[in-house]
């Protein structure tokens, strides 16, 4: 042991992490997919690092009791699609994530259920329907149990908030705003101007679930941001860290509740919702979960809250991505973000949205 100590210290560490990834599949690494054969358990430690998620945290027993509560959620989600499938008697095959025909009319479909939001309806000259847009279908449970987010509205939402005619404005149009978002949004805080005029509540691995739970690394949450301010623009961007979890409706409903909320607490407020940034073409052709049909589906259910008077959709996708969709080559820092300097043409683009 005298004359390896470096090999000791090496073997030791690595029986603590597996014991640590081994304890932790049972709490807070429940919901990550592991294949034992291509890795050892202590992957899942460094990767739970990368995504915020701390060793210390495996024996937080209220962490352990939520993901036993998401996995029971799940769980029940499963046997209810199930059970509708079984009982639907459909014999047509949507299990592809293939939108049907905006005027194809679901019988008998039951809408999800969510949080209605403020209804405003757009401006007389929208050719488009006024009020909420209903999905039309739900997603199977085929596409539930092979992490598709089915695409169950079209684009009817992006088509409809894309009426509106922004305005070019400077950057002082941001001293009022506050930014809520993901790691993507962590990069417009670091590289670009926009963190000298507004605030920013944003860490890598936020989901829209933990909007209002998450202090972003004892700053403050962003209740307390608002109790603080009085903010006119509230923008947010969250989404590609819940690919895979859940159905749209699911996603959408939580979406849906976390604008209300915004809007109550900021009620002058407009607020933006950004889309989903899709990833690069290596990604997105060889991963079942994290590619950009499951974003698009998403994209398009979050455009359906836009009513151009109190929410906004953004589509950033139209900035940063080739004609194909896909993140560019040329902008991106891995598959999923952009170079450091790279969000200056997010930056850019959000000036030529604002809402005078």
């Amino acid at each position: 042991m005298k004359k390896t100590p470096f090999l000791i210290a090496l073997l030791i560490s690595i029986a603590v992490f597996e014991i640590l990834g081994i304890i932790g599949s049972m709490g807070v690494y429940a919901n990550e997919e592991h294949d034992i054969v291509k890795a050892p358990v202590l992957s899942k430690v460094f990767t739970g690092i990368n995504n915020g998620i701390y060793p210390w945290e495996v024996f937080d027993s209220n962490e352990r009791s939520r993901q036993l509560e998401a996995s029971s959620l799940k769980k029940q989600k499963e046997e209810e699609l199930l059970k509708r499938s079984q009982g639907s008697g459909d014999d047509e095959d949507t299990s592809s994530g293939a939108t049907p025909s905006p005027t194809a009319t679901p019988q008998n479909t039951p809408k999800p259920q969510s949080t209605p939001a403020p209804t405003i309806e757009p401006t007389p000259e929208s050719k488009y329907p006024k009020g909420k847009i209903e999905p039309l279908r739900e997603s199977t449970y085929d596409e539930y149990i092979n992490h598709i987010s089915a695409d169950i509205y079209g684009d009817i939402g992006v088509l409809r908030a894309a009426e509106y005619e922004f305005s070019k404005v400077e950057l002082e149009y941001f001293d009022d705003a506050l930014f809520i978002g993901d790691s993507r949004m962590v990069g417009l805080r670091d590289y670009t101007e926009l963190n000298e005029h507004a605030d920013f509540r944003c860490e890598t691995s936020l989901t829209i679930s933990k909007v209002f739970s998450s202090d972003f690394r004892g700053k403050g949450g962003v209740e307390k941001a608002l109790k603080s301010k009085d903010y006119g623009k509230i923008y947010i961007m969250v989404g590609v860290n819940e690919l895979g979890t859940g159905t749209t409706e699911d996603f959408i409903g939580e979406y849906e509740e976390v604008i209300n909320r915004l809007h109550e607490l900021e009620p002058e407020a407009k607020i933006f919702i950004l889309s989903i940034m899709n990833i690069d073409r290596e990604r997105s052709d060889s991963d079942k979960v994290f590619n950009n049909t499951n974003i698009l589906g998403r994209n398009n259910a979050i455009a359906t809250l836009a009513d151009n008077e109190v929410f906004f959709y953004i589509n950033i996708n139209e900035a940063v991505c080739d004609e194909d969709g896909y993140l560019r080559d040329d902008l991106r820092g891995d598959h999923l973000h952009l170079m450091g300097a790279s969000n200056s043409i997010v930056e850019e683009y959000l000036m030529e949205h604002g809402v005078l």
